[in-house]
């Protein structure tokens, strides 16, 4: 088993020594690292909600107060009763057993580790919520808006943005140049993404071109061999058509997988690939060309349109379970003037899974600009990074600089 894969914690809320390590794992999304235990307990427990959770979901389960919440929500190794990812809010419903002295000495320890992602813990007795609900509901108010209108952070607070470089497979080799000083083999899959992490890269993408039938196979061995050498995660993309290829991609130490077409033809595929192994990971990959005052999914690399229109799209893959969306504005990719600011801010806003900005980056102020202006928790990049144009210490320097949280 890769090394580097978080072990879930057991025994309850308590924390030992193997949960510490598992707690600092950075995994910039909503979940925070949760693992499938976690996921299947937090599925168990939305089909066995109390009276209190029940009344507070009723009242806010359709953005009444103007952001969007998730009910028994994975997150790191808890399960929260809601939150709202948006304002990094929790909401915590007490009954009388919160007043035991372990229980309450769990709770604290619980929220400290919460706050140290970023997260605002509140916690209400359900006293509280039946004897006065609009009380609540304005203090709950009041928590999001104060979230929504804060100031960032200066000097690197919150949670890390990404930087990401892209890399095409072909029968289990790369097949754009890499510019790398004292490279081997710039062909080698597994000698660049080492690169790459000693770079400071924090995750990769790695898309298989393969048009024969050993795709699997090739990839299955080459996926084996990344996973035994880097210490950062990485995602597979391209030829994922049914749950027997995410499992063995998964199984061979993929930290998360990416579909497109595949999902384009069969939306199902998202939920099924969300219920059999977690939303966390599921990557859904899109490419958009604005066509006639609307953007547009696009296939095959562009090539092809669809009927479907970008933002409807996104929101549909949200709702059938997908963990976070790979966005390519196929207008801005290659140009390298830049990526599309205002469509990834509209989904963005839109939507509450993390976004990765793809297509357009040609300088280290677009970065800069996609994180400042779009908000995105990744940008990802292909040829600027191989070919030494923009180096990933510079970069993270310069967005360092320009209060952008990153991780050196």
């Amino acid at each position: 088993m890769n090394s580097r894969k978080a072990k879930p914690p057991l025994g309850g809320w308590g924390l030992n020594e193997d949960d510490f390590d598992f707690l600092q794992v950075n995994e910039p999304n909503m979940f925070y690292g949760a693992s499938n235990i976690i996921f299947e307990n937090a599925k168990r427990l939305r089909n066995n909600v109390t009276e209190a959770e029940n009344l507070l979901w009723q009242v806010i389960s359709n953005k009444q107060l103007g952001a969007k919440f998730r009910r028994q929500h994975p997150i790191s190794c808890f399960i929260a009763d809601f939150y709202c990812h948006e304002a990094k809010l929790i909401i915590e419903l007490d009954g009388s057993i919160h007043d035991l002295p372990e229980v309450i000495n769990n709770d604290i320890e619980r929220q400290k580790v919460l706050e140290g992602f970023g997260i605002k813990v509140m916690r209400f007795k359900n006293a509280e919520l039946y004897n006065n609900l609009d009380s609540v509901l304005e203090k709950i108010n009041e928590a999001i808006q104060a979230k929504q209108f804060a100031s960032p952070p200066l000097g690197g607070g919150g949670l890390s943005k990404r930087i990401i470089p892209c890399l095409d497979v072909k029968d289990g080799r790369t097949v754009k140049g890499v510019n790398f000083v004292d490279l081997r083999d710039a062909g080698d899959p597994v000698e660049l993404a080492a690169q790459y992490a000693q770079q400071g890269a924090d995750e990769l993408v790695f898309l298989d071109i393969t048009a024969t039938h050993e795709r699997r196979k090739t990839m299955i061995e080459m996926v084996k061999s990344v996973a035994r050498q880097l210490n950062i995660p990485f995602t597979i993309g391209g030829g994922i058509t049914e749950i027997a290829d995410a499992e063995a991609l998964l199984n061979a130490g993929a930290d998360k997988i990416s579909i497109n077409s595949a999902a384009v033809r069969n939306p199902k595929l998202i939920e099924d690939l969300a219920k059999t192994f977690g939303v966390q990971f599921v990557v859904l990959a899109v490419d958009t060309k604005y066509v006639n005052g609307k953007n547009m999914v696009h296939l095959n690399g562009g090539r092809l349109i669809t009927e479907l229109e970008t933002e409807n799209w996104i929101k549909q893959a949200e709702d059938l379970g997908a963990g976070e969306i790979l966005l390519t504005s196929m207008d801005h990719d290659g140009t390298k003037a830049g990526f599309d600011c205002g469509l990834l801010s509209k989904v963005n806003q839109m939507i509450n899974i993390p976004i990765i900005a793809s297509g357009g980056a040609g300088s280290m102020a677009h970065f800069t600009e996609v994180f400042q202006k779009a908000n995105v928790d990744a940008a990802l990049a292909a040829s600027v990074f191989h070919y030494g144009e923009i180096l990933i210490p510079d970069l993270k320097q310069e967005l360092k600089r320009n209060n952008i949280p990153v991780r050196i």
